[in-house]
Order: structure tokens, then C-alpha cells, then sequence
């Protein structure tokens, strides 16, 4: 199979690994040309392996029999969307973004098939073109508009732990109520996600925000047991969770398409979820 990857920072790099460890023709899509530049001539790093992997900054690269994968932040998806209005029209497009403020948009686009995945690595940027993987983990994938048997082999291939979702609203919204969990705690007390467990104050807070969130989503209870999110924490108890390292960086916070997002389908007030993230946006003012 052939892929282009549009976005090439952690996830991005690390699905092109994956990929291409997996046998598959991958292309880089990227904004810069100094990235271009360096990966072609130094390719990407992982684990002290090199992988050959070609990058593009034009989206006229792509062919019509590729799979495009949309691997830049929620933030990004404004620099990427216009040439989806107008490029790759015929392809079908996987999105892997957390959060969820943007897939009534994307399902708008002109494409006629396309997916939703989950990414639940590990996975850390070094450099331009250099990656650690932290965690290995699954992708999960879910239709959004389209025909299903498109994405299936995305599922099978040799070395990539993939499933298959038939319902992407469960899927997703799990996802963001785990992150909307572990993400702004961890970056609002500058945590490592194991001391949100290890830390009294934290852990107190860390269960009456499942509370709060479980009471509103009630559905929660069975779609992400508080004994699951205490068990990601310890799995992944030295990581540094993206939201944190972000705002470490001085770089934007997945904040609107997370937390924004849950406070708008909530039916109930969500006092405690509305303090965090009026506390992390005051540190992007």
C-alpha cells in the first residue's frame, strides 16, 4: 500500500516508521522546507534506526492510489483543510488529531471516504526528523463517512498493532474523556502521568473530575472505569503528556478540541473541568 503522511511531528514521524517497517510506500507531507530538506538528506531517526523515507512540501506529491494521513495537531488542521477542499479529492483520508472540535468540519470535506484513528503510543519528538517511541500501542480506527472496506486493511498489516471501531463517536469520545482527565492535570500541576496517582492532591483531583465527568456522561461508568485511567497513568507513568510538553514549549495547548468540547456537550455545569481550562488558557494570553 502507499501512504502520504501530512505532518510530520511526533505522531506523524512515528506513523511513517511504523508503515514503512510494515512493508508499505510512505511519503512525508510536510510545511517546511528546512524539514524537507533534512529528512531527505538524513532521513528519520527512531530508536537509533534510520528510515529512507521521501518528504514533499507540495501536496501535488500525493497520488491518487495513496491513503492520506492527517498527522498534524488540531491547531494545524487550519493550514491543511483549504488544500483538502481542492487536492486529493479521490483519496481516502485518515484522520489521527485528538479531540473531537473538528470532525463535523472534515466531514463536510469534498473526499467520499474517510476515517477517524485513535493513536495510543508513545511517543516523543527529538528533532525535525528524530522521534522516541515511549509506548507501543494500538491504532484505532472508525468511519466517519463512506465505505468501511476502504479502511480495513489498515487493520492487517504485518507489525502494526491496528483494530477496527463500528461506532467512532464511542471511540473517539472515549478518548477524549481520557485525555480530558490526564492532560490538563498533568500540565497544570507539571506532572509526569504516574505522579497523578503518586501525589495525594493530584489523585484527589484527578478522581472528583471523573466524578464530575461520569455524573454528566453517565455512559462513562462503562466506556473508561476510573481502574482504566488509573492503569494508563502507571503504564505510562514517566511520560510527559502532550498537553504538557506543549505548554512547557510555550507552544499552543490542545485545549478547545479537548476540554472546549467536553464542556460544550455536556448537558450538566462541569465546575471543576471549567476551572482547569480557564487556568491553562490564561497561560496562552
Amino acid at each position: 500500500m502507499k501512504f502520504a503522511i501530512v505532518g510530520a511531528g511526533a505522531v506523524g514521524l512515528l506513523t511513517a516508521c511504523l508503515l514503512k517497517d510494515a512493508g508499505n510506500e510512505v511519503q512525508l507531507i510536510v510545511r517546511r522546507e528546512e524539514q524537507a530538506k533534512l529528512i531527505n538528506g538524513q532521513g528519520v531517526l527512531k530508536g537509533g534506526v534510520r528510515y529512507n523515507i521521501t518528504a514533499n512540501t507540495g501536496w501535488q506529491a500525493i497520488a491518487p492510489e495513496e491513503y492520506v494521513v492527517v498527522a498534524v495537531k488540531y491547531d494545524g488542521l487550519k493550514n491543511v483543510l483549504p488544500f483538502l477542499q481542492t487536492r486529493a479529492l479521490t483519496n481516502p483520508v485518515v484522520f489521527l488529531q485528538n479531540g473531537m472540535l473538528h470532525i463535523e468540519t472534515i466531514t463536510k470535506l469534498p473526499q467520499t471516504n474517510i476515517a477517524a484513528a485513535s493513536v495510543e503510543h508513545g511517543v516523543v519528538k527529538v528533532s525535525d526528523h528524530e522521534i522516541r517511541h515511549t509506548g507501543n500501542g494500538v491504532y484505532k480506527f472508525a468511519l466517519l463517512k463512506g465505505e468501511g472496506n476502504i479502511f480495513r486493511p489498515l487493520t492487517a498489516m504485518p507489525g502494526v498493532r491496528a483494530e477496527w471501531h463500528d461506532d467512532a463517536d464511542r471511540l473517539l469520545f472515549r478518548k477524549v474523556l481520557l485525555n480530558a482527565l490526564i492532560n490538563p492535570l498533568t500540565a497544570l500541576m507539571e506532572l509526569k502521568n504516574g505522579q497523578l496517582l503518586s501525589n495525594p492532591y493530584a489523585f484527589a483531583l484527578l478522581e472528583r473530575m471523573y466524578e464530575e465527568l461520569a455524573d454528566a456522561f453517565p455512559e462513562m461508568v462503562s466506556l473508561l472505569p476510573f481502574e482504566e485511567v488509573a492503569a494508563l497513568c502507571n503504564s505510562t507513568s514517566e511520560n510527559t503528556s502532550s498537553m504538557l510538553a506543549d505548554k512547557l514549549a510555550g507552544k499552543k495547548m490542545e485545549l478547545d478540541t479537548i476540554l472546549l468540547y467536553t464542556l460544550n456537550r455536556s448537558k450538566k455545569e462541569l465546575p471543576i473541568l471549567q476551572s482547569v481550562y480557564q487556568l491553562l488558557k490564561s497561560y496562552e494570553v
